[in-house]
């Protein structure tokens, strides 16, 4: 497997696409024909984040259930400016990436126990997932990928790489951005399941609290500028 080298490109990659769409709809809508184009680049965002929190669950974290809970917990501080924004009771994508997590718990920890556990959060969540952005199809996408970087035999890897991007083309309501969600898993697949070659030009990564604080505080600003802008008009 490739090492952490790729985590600061996808970090850096999924943010730029995702402010850039929220930008476009959320802060220039009137920009004429620009959302159509940011929505399409946005449709890069969500494979990444799912593909990121699978790998940490898989290599870099002891503890993938505390991993989902501190996830949990940057979603509900990130729900009121979210719902503020788009007018909504849905449940911000990062719901999704947690409660995802909370589902691949067991093909991480390989226990019975978990196994019972994840069953039991899978069945709860389905009930809650058209609340969710990008319902079932963003709920199973980091199961998914867990499935698909676990370590297993390399005559395996192809197989268990399938249920991701059936997943990823399932995502969108139209042809053209799932294509985008396809093309996108595709080439994470093809880059760290596959092996197909090493990261040489390095990265650094997005510091921890810029990280951690971007969704909420993005989506922060977002609604202070709709607020400036309704009191003005």
């Amino acid at each position: 497997m490739m090492p952490n080298a790729w985590i600061p490109w996808g970090q850096w990659l999924a943010v730029i696409a995702m402010t850039a769409e929220h930008l476009a709809r959320f802060v220039l809508p009137d920009a004429w024909g620009l959302a159509p184009w940011a929505t399409l680049v946005g449709r890069i965002a969500f494979p990444l984040f799912a593909a990121m929190v699978a790998w940490h669950a898989v290599h870099n974290t002891r503890d993938p259930l505390g991993y989902a809970l501190r996830m949990l917990a940057i979603a509900l501080i990130a729900q009121l400016p979210y719902a503020l924004v788009l007018d909504t009771e849905r449940l911000n994508v990062v719901f999704t990436l947690a409660l995802g997590l909370l589902i691949a718990v067991p093909l991480v920890a390989s226990r019975w126990g978990s196994l019972v556990l994840g069953l039991g959060y899978a069945i709860a969540a389905t009930f809650i997932a058209p609340a969710l952005e990008y319902g079932v199809a963003g709920l199973l996408l980091v199961p998914a990928f867990v499935l698909a970087f676990r370590p297993c035999p390399a005559a395996w890897r192809p197989l268990l790489a399938l249920p991701a991007l059936v997943i990823g083309y399932q995502l969108n309501p139209g042809l053209l951005l799932n294509l985008v969600s396809l093309a996108t898993v595709l080439a994470i697949l093809g880059l760290l399941v596959r092996c197909t070659g090493h990261l040489t030009a390095r990265l650094r990564p997005m510091p921890r609290a810029l990280w951690l604080s971007w969704y909420p505080l993005h989506f922060a600003v977002i609604a202070v500028i709709h607020t400036t802008t309704t009191v003005a008009g």
